[in-house]
C-alpha cells in the first residue's frame, strides 16, 4: 500500500520533505536496512518517512519499526508491505543491519527514580540489541534536555554545558547525559559509528512538549493562555525540517553531535505571544509571572548546516500548518496571510479579466483556452488554485495574432497591453490595470514600465514534424529568450557548459536589445505557416523546456465551471496537464502553499472593493 493513499495532507507534507530538499544526495541511500527503536508519534513519523523515501524513489530499503504493537494505527495499514516489519522482539530483527536509530523525548518525562530507572534499563536494553544486530551505524535522535539550564542570551553549541544541580529538577537532563554516555560506551565496545542528533523543541499536532500542546489546543478553540513572562530563548523546530535534519545526519553525518532547529524560530515567550497574537483571531495569549514554562533551550546549528541542511519552516509557518493539523480538517490548507487578506479581491479581479477575454474571443470567434495553473485549478478546483495570483489563457499563433489584432479597439480604456514595448519585453502579451500597482521582485527593477494587476496571454506555437529538426528549433528559441532576458535584467547567461555559456554571453554584449528580440520572435513562430503540423511547444510560456505535445491536444473546446462560470479548456486536458504537470490532481506540500509570485508593492486603487458586475 502506497503511503499517499493513507496520510492526509498535512502527513504528506512532513513525511515527504527530505524528498523536497534539493541538496541531499539520496541516490546514496539504497538497498539499506534500517531499524527505528521507539513507541512516541515522532518516531512513527520517522518510520513513515522512511517509507516514503521507498515509495518515490525505489529505494528498496527494509525499514523495521521496533516498539510496542499498534492497534488500529497506521503500521496496521502497512503490514502487507515488503518493505516494513512491525516487530517487538529482538528475533525479528536482522541479524546484520546497516543503521539502528533510537527515537527518545523526554519532554512529558515524569521526575521520579522509577521512571527514571525504566528509561534507563529501556536504553541499556538496546545497546545490548545492537550487539546483536551489529549495525554500521547508530542516530540517537533526542530532545535538547541533555544541556539543563542556560543563562539569558546563551545560544548553545553541541560541546558546551548549561547549568545542572544534582537534583530532581535536573533528573531529565542527567538522564539523558546517562544516555548519551551509554551509547558512546557501546559504540567503542561494538565498533559502530554513532551520531548524536539533539532537536529542539518540536512544533507539530503531535508535540511530545505539553508546552507546544497547550499552545496548539487552546488556539484551536479559541481559548486565552498564560505563558510565563520570560526573555528566556527557546529554540523550535518544524516537524518537516526535523526528519529532513534526520536525513542530513544518515547521509552526510559523522561520528559527533548535531543541534536542530528551524530558522527564525529562536524566541521568548513574550516574543511567542505577540506572534500568536499576531497570526490568530480570537485568542490573546499574555505572559504572566504564573504561566506556563517553556520547554527546551536555545541552540546552535550552524554544525547541521555545514552538512548541507537549510531549514525550510520559520517559526510562524509551523504553527499556523500545526493548529490547522490539530483540527484535521478536510479543507484544503493554504497560509491565510495572502496579500494582506486581499487574494480574494486579486482572484475577482483576474476573473473579471478573463471574463472580458471570454467576450472579445467569441465575439471574433477566437479560439482561446485556460492555461497553466488557470487551466490546472478550473479541473482540480473549479476554480482559481485557492493559493493562487494570476491567471493565464494560451491560443494558437492564429487566434493569438487574430486577438492582438482585434485587442486596441475592444479592450477598455482602463486596461493596458503591455507588448513589445521599449521598456518591457516579456516574450508573451501582458494585459495590465491602470492606475493600480502589483510589482514583483522582479518587475519592480524597472521603473518605467507599467506595473499594475497583470494577465497572460499566451501563443502555443508550431514546430517542425521531424524530430531533429525539432529539437533545435525549440533549443534555438530557448536560447534565444534565455539572451534576452539576460540583456534586459543585465545578467549572465549561464548556459550548460562554460563553452557555450561564453559564446552566449558575446553574443549578448554584441547585439541590442531590438535585434535579440528579433531573432526570439522569429524563431517563436518560424513554422506558423506550416501546413499539416502534427506538434507544439510552449514557446512564450515556463513549459518550454518540457518539450513538444501533439496539436491535436488543443484542437477541441469543452466549457467546464470555474468560479461559477462557464470557461473553455482542452478536450484533451487530462493528457495535457500530464505533460505539464505529471500527477495533477495531487497537490503541491502544505508547507509551500504561499502565494505564487513574490509581490513586493501593492496597491488596487479603485479596485479594492471589486465585485464583478453580473449582467
Amino acid at each position: 500500500m502506497l503511503l499517499k493513499s493513507v496520510l492526509n495532507q498535512f502527513e504528506r507534507d512532513w513525511a515527504e520533505a527530505p524528498l523536497r530538499d534539493k541538496n541531499l544526495d539520496l541516490s546514496k541511500f539504497i538497498n539499506k536496512s534500517i531499524i527505528v527503536s521507539g513507541n512516541s508519534k515522532i518516531a512513527r513519523s520517522v518510520v513513515i518517512s522512511l517509507l516514503s523515501v521507498n515509495d518515490k524513489l525505489n529505494s528498496n530499503n527494509t525499514i523495521y519499526a521496533f516498539c510496542k504493537e499498534e492497534s488500529n494505527g497506521i503500521f496496521d495499514l502497512l503490514r502487507n508491505r515488503s518493505d516494513f516489519v512491525l516487530c517487538n522482539t529482538k528475533s525479528l530483527l536482522p541479524a546484520n543491519s546497516d543503521l539502528f536509530i533510537e527515537v527518545l523525548f523526554l519532554e512529558n518525562f515524569c521526575n521520579s527514580a522509577d521512571t527514571a530507572k525504566d528509561v534507563l534499563y529501556a536504553c541499556s536494553n538496546n545497546t545490548e540489541i545492537i550487539s546483536y544486530i551489529n549495525p554500521a551505524k547508530v542516530i540517537l535522535l533526542s530532545d535538547n534536555s541533555v544541556y539543563g539550564e542556560l543563562k539569558q542570551g546563551f545560544v548553545i553549541s553541541e560541546n558546551e554545558n548549561g547549568y545542572i544541580n544534582y537534583d530532581e529538577k535536573f533528573l531529565q537532563t542527567m538522564i539523558m547525559q546517562s544516555v548519551e554516555n551509554m551509547y558512546s560506551s557501546a559504540s567503542k565496545q561494538y565498533g559502530f559509528d554513532l551520531s548524536v542528533l539533539r532537536c529542539s523543541t518540536i512544533i507539530s499536532d503531535f508535540s511530545k512538549s505539553d508546552f507546544v500542546k497547550s499552545i496548539v489546543n487552546a488556539i484551536s478553540k479559541k481559548q486565552n493562555l498564560k505563558l510565563l513572562h520570560s526573555n528566556l530563548k527557546v529554540s523550535y523546530i518544524y516537524i518537516n525540517d526535523l526528519l529532513t535534519a534526520l536525513f542530513y545526519v544518515i547521509i552526510n553525518g559523522e561520528n559527533t553531535v548535531y543541534n536542530a532547529c528551524s530558522d527564525d524560530a529562536t524566541v521568548s515567550n513574550i516574543e511567542l505571544a505577540v506572534i500568536i497574537n499576531e497570526l490568530f483571531d480570537g485568542v490573546n495569549f499574555l505572559t504572566t509571572d504564573d504561566g506556563l514554562i517553556a520547554d527546551g533551550c536555545a541552540v546552535c546549528n550552524t554544525k547541521l548546516k555545514q552538512l548541507g541542511f537549510v531549514p525550510c519552516i520559520n517559526i510562524k509557518d509551523a504553527l499556523l500548518i500545526a493548529v490547522h493539523a490539530y483540527k484535521n480538517s478536510d479543507e484544503v490548507f493554504m497560509f491565510p496571510d495572502a496579500y494582506d487578506g486581499k487574494l480574494e479581491t486579486i482572484q475577482k479581479i483576474l476573473l473579471g479579466f478573463l471574463l472580458e477575454i471570454d467576450r472579445i474571443c467569441k465575439k471574433h470567434n477566437i479560439k482561446y483556452f485556460l492555461a497553466g495553473g488557470t487551466l490546472l485549478g478550473a479541473v482540480r478546483h473549479k476554480g482559481f488554485i485557492p493559493w493562487d495570483d494570476d491567471a493565464d489563457v494560451m491560443m494558437l499563433r492564429e487566434d493569438y495574432d487574430k486577438f492582438l489584432r482585434v485587442l486596441p479597439s475592444e479592450l477598455p480604456s482602463n486596461f493596458t497591453v503591455q507588448n513589445n514595448e521599449k521598456t518591457s519585453h516579456f516574450p508573451f502579451t501582458k494585459i495590465r490595470i491602470n492606475d493600480t500597482v502589483f510589482s514583483t521582485e522582479f518587475s519592480s527593477r524597472f521603473g518605467d514600465i507599467h506595473n499594475g494587476i497583470f494577465f497572460d496571454v499566451l501563443a502555443q506555437d508550431q514546430t517542425s514534424n521531424n524530430k531533429l529538426i525539432r529539437k533545435l528549433h525549440m533549443h534555438a528559441t530557448a536560447s534565444a529568450r534565455w539572451l534576452v532576458l539576460d540583456k534586459w535584467r543585465g545578467t549572465k547567461v549561464n548556459a550548460n557548459g562554460r563553452f557555450s555559456s561564453f559564446v552566449a554571453n558575446v553574443l549578448k554584449t554584441i547585439f541590442p536589445l531590438a535585434f535579440l528580440e528579433k531573432i526570439q520572435n522569429t524563431l517563436m513562430s518560424q513554422f506558423k505557416n506550416k501546413k499539416n503540423a502534427k506538434y507544439l511547444f510552449d514557446s512564450m510560456g515556463r513549459n518550454i523546456t518540457r518539450g513538444e505535445f501533439p496539436k491535436q491536444w488543443l484542437q477541441e473546446i469543452i466549457y467546464v465551471d470555474f468560479e461559477n462560470e462557464k470557461l473553455p479548456i482542452p478536450k484533451e486536458y487530462d493528457k495535457y496537464l500530464k505533460y505539464l504537470y505529471g500527477d495533477y490532481m495531487e497537490m503541491i506540500p502544505v508547507s509551500q502553499r504561499h502565494v505564487s509570485h513574490d509581490i513586493i508593492q501593492m496597491d488596487l486603487g479603485e479596485y479594492a472593493d471589486y465585485e464583478i458586475n453580473k449582467k
